[in-house]
């Protein structure tokens, strides 16, 4: 019988040996997984910035090596336009009339 009683109080002083380790750490593990998260998120951010500088310096090249391209650029992005040119724009008018389609 002592013996039995042994046995469960060994059991039982494990499984609380056991859960106050789990209470210590489990803090530490739920931050670890937390903070590789957001590195993870971080490195994707890292990523699309990398491939945003590697766009942007094709087209510093472009621009200084292309002056086809920056002439369009001038044209389409900036309005410019070569001496005794006329530009005309037509500009979608939008309105705020309700149509009912019959």
């Amino acid at each position: 019988m002592w013996l039995t009683v042994y046995r469960l109080a060994c059991a039982a002083f494990a499984i609380i040996l056991v859960s106050v380790i789990i209470a210590l750490f489990l803090p530490k593990i739920r931050e670890a997984h937390e903070r590789q998260r957001k590195a993870a998120v971080i490195e994707e951010e890292n990523r699309a910035k990398e491939e945003v500088i590697k766009q942007l310096r094709k087209q510093q090249e472009r621009f200084v090596s292309d002056p086809k391209y920056v002439e369009r650029v001038a044209r389409e992005e900036l309005g410019k336009a070569r001496p005794g040119e006329t530009v005309f724009r037509f500009i979608e008018q939008k309105t705020n009339e309700y149509r009912v389609h019959r």
